[in-house]
């Protein structure tokens, strides 16, 4: 009997999809009109035939078993079945061994690595929320930690110097908004705010803003944290389209 589909699939996932001598992936990148080519090979340690390098001493039922089997590249594959005396069933067995720790190894390494992914107890926004006054933006950037942003393409410079003003203040307000404590700090924010909103709608832009609900995870936290993201967008009245909740137009523009 060959080698079975459910060891052949127990050997490439323990190695990680990796040569065990070279390290590297086998298999390269696809092309517009070819699949990948995967170039990996699966050897037998002990081998298949009693002629083959390092042939005996192992049971039939374990020729094809995946401890036997060991992944490696075409060029490896060829060293090894041509260099029996140096590569022996020790080291071979050795190479695998170590080259499955290192996998593992890159596992956990992942599973250590900090990053932000949704909050499976939140809907993550379809559409901007219209900001017509200071209040309510001001109190998203109080919830926040980060702040992304976007503005059109095309705009005339002074314009471009009116929007850019504004997302720079409201990063330097994420940056400051946890240490207004008093209403009269908190109220002088929001009237800031109000201000550059009311500018940007007499030159005929409007602001939309959501917070999409992330938690940082991994590391040496022992929970995943709250990351809540503002984002906030400016754009021209002639392109903007209002919809409810779920993203559904209200008024459709015609095709």
């Amino acid at each position: 009997m060959g080698v079975s589909e459910k060891t052949r699939k127990i050997l490439w996932i323990q190695a990680g999809g990796f040569c065990a001598i070279c390290r590297k992936q086998v298999i390269t990148p696809g092309t517009e009109s070819d699949d990948p080519s995967v170039f990996g090979e699966e050897a037998h340690i002990v081998a298949r035939s009693e002629g083959g390098p390092r042939a005996g001493g192992l049971a039939e039922d374990l020729i094809n078993h995946h401890s036997n089997l060991i992944l490696l590249c075409s060029k490896d594959h060829k060293r090894v079945d041509d260099q029996p005396n140096h590569f022996t069933v020790e080291r071979l067995r050795r190479i695998k061994s170590e080259h499955e720790a290192w996998v593992r190894s890159m596992e956990d390494a992942d599973k250590d690595r900090l990053r932000l992914v949704p909050d499976p107890e939140f809907p993550q926004p379809k559409v901007l929320k219209l900001i017509t006054r200071g209040n309510p933006l001001w109190d998203m950037l109080k919830e926040s930690i980060a702040f992304e942003y976007a503005l059109p393409d095309g705009l005339c410079d002074d314009d471009e110097d009116l929007i850019i003003e504004f997302m720079d203040l409201l990063t330097d307000f994420l940056d400051i908004s946890g240490d207004l404590v008093s209403v009269r700090e908190n109220r002088e924010a929001e009237k800031t705010l109000q201000r550059y909103i009311s500018r940007l709608a007499e030159r005929e832009f409007l602001v939309g803003a959501f917070i999409r609900r992330m938690l940082l995870t991994g590391g040496s936290a022992q929970a995943p944290t709250p990351w809540p993201i503002l984002r906030v967008e400016v754009q021209s009245t002639a392109l903007v389209e209002i919809a409810n909740k779920d993203g559904t137009p209200y008024f459709p523009r015609e095709s």
